[in-house]
């Protein structure tokens, strides 16, 4: 059975989520940061769509490839981020878990 989540704008499988990363340009602790919540340290997610659409995030990258996150992480800023889709971050980031906000149910 495949995983999907769903809220009241629809339901999405894990590859139609992402999270919104960039290089630390401090260089210091973590080489790269990801959006989070008050509640957890876990990259948070959410549908791709709405971050393509997000004017806060009009100068990011949408990656669709593990290559691609390689090719462009360096580069990324938080002003010029990557949005990269959970499996891929998984592949590429080696992330296994992630914030799923609490508006979405996990349907098996």
């Amino acid at each position: 059975m495949n995983t999907t989540f769903k809220n009241k704008t629809g339901s999405y499988a894990p590859s139609e989520l992402a999270i919104v990363v960039w290089s630390n340009p401090k260089g210091r602790g973590r080489a790269l940061e990801t959006m989070t919540t008050e509640d957890s340290t876990l990259p948070i997610v959410f549908p791709a769509t709405y971050l393509k659409k997000n004017r806060e995030w009009s100068n990011a990258t949408f990656v669709s490839s593990v290559q691609e996150v390689f090719d462009f992480i360096s580069q990324s800023t938080r002003s010029h981020p990557l949005i990269v889709p959970m499996p891929i971050a998984k592949s590429a980031l080696g992330w296994e878990n992630f914030y799923v906000p609490t508006e979405y149910v996990e349907e098996q």
